[in-house]
């Protein structure tokens, strides 16, 4: 049941106004998201690659630990990579299986 103050025309021209920016916004919001994560999963994808290249295997741990970097991190490995003896060089060391 609407109180008076919602039936009026400018409460509803607002309410929608103000539905209709919010979708805008998080329309917006989720695009730009997606396009960071985007962006992070290919230079992913190019670091595995150059490492594979170089290095002839990349472990499965060394790709789950790319794969879940930050981007800033997957920057600073591609930045070392041609200083790098091998991967556990670059990336750190292989985690230990217990």
């Amino acid at each position: 049941m609407l109180t008076p103050l919602e039936e009026t025309k400018a409460y509803q021209s607002i309410f929608i106004e103000g539905e209709a920016k919010g979708r805008i916004e998080g329309k917006a919001e989720g695009k730009a998201e997606g396009k960071a994560e985007g962006k992070t999963e290919g230079k992913a994808i190019t670091l595995k690659r150059l490492l594979k290249r170089r290095f002839a295997i990349l472990p499965a741990w060394a790709e789950k630990r790319i794969d879940t970097a930050a981007e800033a991190q997957v920057d600073a490995w591609l930045d070392a990579i041609f200083d790098a003896t091998g991967v556990e060089d670059l990336l750190g060391a292989a985690p230990s299986e217990e």
